[in-house]
């Protein structure tokens, strides 16, 4: 057993305090009309906060202890026990869940203040700030969970913070529509992760359910069971992280506000099947089979995600399906047994998607919530900091050396290639110039060239410091977190990769200098490829393309919806007309209707010789007495 210490439970239980005081002062004043949004910002951004310090204590209680025993846990209470299930809400600390605190709660904090500027005048101010909380808070219990039911737990509640938040601008129908498809399809993806954590406590039979125990144990699995577990768990994956086939809903959750969009897309929520497939590496790395459909269907995700953000013209809508691609080259890292370089790459993500998303949020804010970058155009001047803040998150998004982006992107092809995955390898690399390219095209369009809107460029100015800040450190993280895994080919020592040995069950592969240096050269030919065409068509001027035949389909993102549509929403709801109007009022309702006409009967039938008179009930009890007297004398012969 690890050291048991209690501050463990109090990093999630923080923002979740903060969200029921935030939400219980919103509803007692009137939604919060006379509460005063700086009171509303401190109190919402003090949990965060308070989370981000305790995950810097967990941090260093652990890189003091020796690297074997680096895990710290505690139990807080039994929560249920049914036969040889003994599930306890428990809290695992270790490498890999430390890392996921320091930067979840970090990032989370940045946009929590960041918040307090671009929300600014938003009726439901203090009930934005309770559903922030609410998500980070699970989100920690997702990660601290020491086992796959308390993660469970985070998972059900990012989930349902989801559908809250971006239905949060709930006057618009679009926006409800698009908290329930994503509400819907988690589900359908949670139903695999329920699934695969049946099979797995079936499979190991062990006496207790967490990761520990678990891990100790997984030997008892068989191949077939084991294939299985991976396979359900990984459907939930697919749903939480947005990858094929169920990634619709991740671009329409595009529709709350963009905090949200940075919150959900950089640091918690997709993250999570990711962090789910690595902290379940001691099952994935002994079945092969499963982790080649990861690696492919991650691979593949990148790719047509990367396609349909070729084609956007929503800034939102063009991050959304970059972070839907860069999900995949995390999923295809820990396809391949690469879990520390997948990791790896959540962390960098982090910083570079939320500070893209931010910026994009100064630029929407600048422009009175103008999000079509075909309407924007020579912002550069009249946005300095945004720019140059989203200049350098576009270049680690794209790969470009030595931003971080490059660094993480570059470990997963690598370990691709020196573990023979070519094609993984070759598709990823085709990804990365497709990056580059559509990365600048929005930067080139919003920011360079000419205003295509002058009223909106004349108006426009600055964010004020509470956005902008966090922009500056957000961007500080995006050129120095990279490092922090340096490679030996460049001098470094590959710190992250160390400190998540002890978590995770890997074979770091050796594919010697030349199988390194092809790599490297390949993404850096990739990036220079695509940033180059977009510079040549972009940089100067561009005018809103008309997309026609291919384009258009790209464009449409392939009719995917309308396919889902098609074949799967259409059918379900005629079989739910069919219910409705046939199976329920004469298979379902009949039966109970029937029986209810039948005891209407008998009390119509009863009440005749219920007439409250007592001459007549005198009557009734001498025809009864008589009948019973006839009765037994006949019985006895009299």
């Amino acid at each position: 057993m690890g050291h048991d210490v209690t501050y463990l439970g109090f990093i999630p239980l923080l923002p979740l305090l903060g969200a029921l005081v935030v939400g219980l002062i919103y509803l007692a004043t009137c939604q919060g009309k006379q509460i005063s949004e700086r009171f509303y910002g401190i109190l919402g951004c003090i949990g965060p906060v308070l989370s981000l310090f305790m995950a810097l204590k967990v941090f260093f209680a652990l890189r003091a202890l020796p690297a074997e025993q680096r895990f710290l846990t505690h139990k807080a209470y039994t929560w249920f026990s049914v036969g040889d299930l003994d599930v306890s809400m428990g809290f695992l600390a270790d490498p890999l869940s430390s890392l996921m605190l320091l930067f979840v709660t970090f990032v989370g904090s940045l946009i929590h203040i960041y918040s307090i500027g671009y929300m600014a005048g938003d009726k439901n101010f203090g009930k934005f700030f309770a559903y922030m909380n609410l998500f980070l808070g699970s989100m920690l219990i997702l990660v601290l969970g020491d086992g796959p039911v308390v993660m469970f737990v985070g998972w059900e509640g990012v989930g349902l913070c989801s559908y809250l938040l971006i239905s949060y601008y709930n006057e618009d129908r679009e926006n409800v529509v698009a908290g329930n498809k994503a509400f819907i399809v988690n589900r359908i993806g949670d139903l695999g992760f329920v699934l695969g954590m049946g099979f797995l406590f079936w499979g190991i039979g062990a006496d207790g359910f967490d990761y520990l125990t678990l891990k100790a144990n997984a030997h008892h699995l068989t191949a077939p069971i084991g294939l299985t577990v991976c396979l359900l768990l990984f459907v939930g994956a697919t749903g939480k992280s947005a990858q094929i086939p169920l990634y619709v809903w991740l671009p329409d959750a595009m529709a709350g506000p963009t905090p949200v969009s940075a919150l959900i897309h950089a640091a918690t929520m997709v993250t999570a099947g990711v962090y789910m497939v690595a902290r379940f590496s001691f099952i994935y790395a002994h079945v092969p089979a499963a982790g080649e459909v990861v690696a492919w269907i991650g691979i593949l995700t990148a790719l047509v995600a990367a396609i349909f953000g070729m084609f956007q013209s929503d800034i939102k809508k063009i991050l959304a399906y970059s972070t839907v691609s860069q999900l995949g080259y995390m999923f295809a890292g820990v396809g391949v047994a690469a879990y520390s370089a997948g990791i790896f790459h959540v962390f960098t993500h982090a910083f570079f998607k939320a500070l893209l998303f931010l910026g994009a949020g100064s630029v929407i804010l600048a422009l009175h919530h103008q999000q079509d970058i075909w309407k924007m155009g020579g912002l550069k001047t009249k946005l300095p900091i945004t720019y140059w803040t989203m200049l350098i998150g576009g270049l680690a998004l794209a790969g470009c050396p030595p931003f971080s982006g490059f660094f993480s992107k570059d470990e997963i092809l690598y370990s691709a290639l020196a573990t023979g995955h070519v094609g993984i390898w070759a598709v990823g690399v085709l990804v990365a110039g497709m990056t580059a390219y559509y990365t600048f095209r929005m930067i080139f369009v919003v920011f360079h060239g000419s205003p295509r809107d002058q009223e909106s460029f004349e108006h426009a100015h600055e964010s004020p410091k509470v956005m902008t800040i966090p922009l500056i450190i957000l961007a500080a993280g995006a050129i120095f977190a990279g490092p922090l895994n340096m490679p030996a080919i460049f001098g470094g020592n590959q710190m992250i990769s160390h400190w998540l040995a002890p978590s995770l069950v890997e074979h770091h592969p050796h594919g010697g200098l030349a199988l390194e240096l092809l790599a490297i050269g390949a993404s850096v030919l990739a990036f220079v490829i695509g940033i180059s065409i977009a510079y040549r068509k972009y940089a100067v001027t561009a005018d809103e393309p008309v997309f026609k035949g291919i384009y258009n389909f790209a464009y449409n993102k392939f009719y995917v919806d309308e396919f889902y549509d098609t074949v799967i929403v259409r059918p379900y709801r005629f079989v739910g007309r069919v219910i409705s109007k046939i199976f329920e009022p004469y298979v379902v309702d009949a039966p109970v209707q029937a029986s209810a006409w039948l005891y209407r009967m008998l009390g119509l039938a009863f009440k005749v010789v219920q007439v409250g008179y007592v001459r007549i009930y005198a009557i009734y009890m001498v025809i009864g007495l008589s009948v019973m007297s006839l009765l037994i004398s006949q019985s006895l012969n009299l």
